[in-house]
Parts: structure tokens; sequence; C-alpha cells
């Protein structure tokens, strides 16, 4: 299961530009986890390392069983590549070996995803100072720990340290809720569906007071209740929120091309 969800979170970003191409059914989540969890039981090797290292877009494209070219499908592959050959050079091939070796430490894992896949490292340098999201390398570990519930190769002893995964999606929801504001001009370009750049000021702050009104989320919930909640447990919640309101909302989030969310 652990390589499994590493193959997953190595290509879990940007699947809103499938949807523009006036397609039935658009690129989700849900497709990569079906795709890789179909293809394994019809052949246990696609999740080895040796596959891996060889992966092109179109042998992607075919384990995810996806009818056209993926949104940056080559750069997917390349990431998938980059598992392969980490996991092989520093652990035997095995996932579980990675895990392990970050000592039941969340924080230690994210950093060793970091040390060993450079795909992972969400990183930009804003108005003077070093931002770290590190939107994918936390929700590998957040899967592993909700996958595994807490236990196994999924116990970590701070998982409270992990903050929301900074995407597209959790934002919407919180505008919706009255809890963050864009101004006029952001607003308009997010309502007309103009790309955001990837670094710009906008779109780093829509990511970092997204981060920031989940912690806020979590103190008054402290405060209220007399108990801590992660914020990986808030992020989920306002994801699902988000996915449930989808369905019936015309509510934009904001476009940014990116691998990583």
């Amino acid at each position: 299961m652990a390589m499994f969800t590493l193959c997953v979170d190595a290509i879990n970003f940007c699947f809103w530009p499938d949807h523009d191409d006036g397609v039935e059914e658009g690129l989700e989540y849900e497709h990569l986890t079906r795709g890789w969890r179909n293809a394994h039981a019809g052949d246990w090797t696609v999740l080895t390392c040796e596959r891996l290292q060889t992966m092109s877009g179109p042998d992607l494209r075919a384990i995810l069983n996806w009818p056209r070219p993926l949104p940056d499908e080559e750069t997917r592959a390349r990431l998938i590549r980059e598992v392969g050959d980490g996991l092989a050079k520093s652990f035997g091939g095995s996932c579980a070996e990675f895990v392990r070796a970050a000592n039941g430490s969340a924080v230690r894992l994210v950093e060793l995803l970091l040390e060993h896949f450079p795909g992972f490292r969400d990183e930009v340098h804003a108005n003077g100072d070093d931002v770290f999201f590190y939107k994918r390398a936390q929700i590998f570990v957040g899967d592993l720990w909700g996958g595994f519930r807490g236990q196994g190769l999924g116990s970590f002893h701070d998982i409270e340290a992990l903050t929301m995964f900074a995407d597209y999606r959790v934002p919407v929801t919180l505008r919706e809720q009255g809890i963050l504001h864009y101004d006029d001009a952001l607003l308009t370009k997010i309502v007309n569906k103009e790309e955001i750049p990837a670094n710009s000021a906008e779109e780093v702050e829509i990511r970092a007071c997204t981060v920031m009104a989940v912690e806020a989320i979590r103190e008054s919930f402290a405060k209220k209740h007399g108990e801590r909640v992660s914020s990986i447990v808030i992020d989920w919640y306002l994801w699902e929120r988000g996915e449930e309101k989808r369905k019936t909302s015309v509510e934009p989030h904001h476009r940014t091309r990116t691998t990583f969310y």
C-alpha cells in the first residue's frame, strides 16, 4: 500500500486542465487511485521500481486507463521515474523501508521525501522570504496515516505538526463560508477563469492564507471544545465538503498550472 500511495501522490496535481476541453468526464484524483489499483490487480509488477524507472507518458496513460493524453503527461511520467530511481538507489527498491527510515516521524518523512524525490519540493521565494507548502509531501504522510489507521507504517508520533494541504479546492470552501475574502481584482480573474501564474504573489497568498485559515480553525476548535484536532482532519473535512458542493455549485477555483497541487 505504501508504494501505491507514493505513486498516486507523485502525480496528484493539476487536474483542471483536462476539464477545459469540453470532455464529458475530466481527470480526477479517484481516476489515479482506481487506475493504479486496477493495474496492480492485473499485474503486480506495475508497482516495482524496475517498471517505475522506465515509465513513459503512454505507459502511465495505459495504467490509468485514460482515453486521451493526461494533463502534463510527460511530467507525470518523469515524476514516477523519479520515485523508482530514488527508491532503487537508497532503499533497496522498497517503499516500506523508505517509510521506516523516518522512525515514526511525520516531519522526518516529509524531509526524506524532499531529499530523495525533488518533485515534492513545493517551495517558493516570495517577498524576501522562503515559503514552504509541501502539499504533496504532506498528503503522502497523511494518506499513510489515514490508510493504515495510525498503525504500522502509518504510525507517526508528530502527525499534528503537519499543516493542511494547500490546493485549489479548499480555498473555495473557505470563501463560501466567509472565511477567505479576495479583493475585486483577484476575484475577477478567478470568475473569468484566467490563469494565475505559479509562484505569483496572488497564488502564494491564496495558498498561505488557506494554511493560516485552517490553523485558525484548529485553534478555535481547541478553545471551544477543549481538545485538539489535526490540520489534516480539518483539511479532509473541508475538501469533502467542497467536493459535495461542487456537484451543485458553480463557484470557481483559482487556476494555476503547477506540479505541486
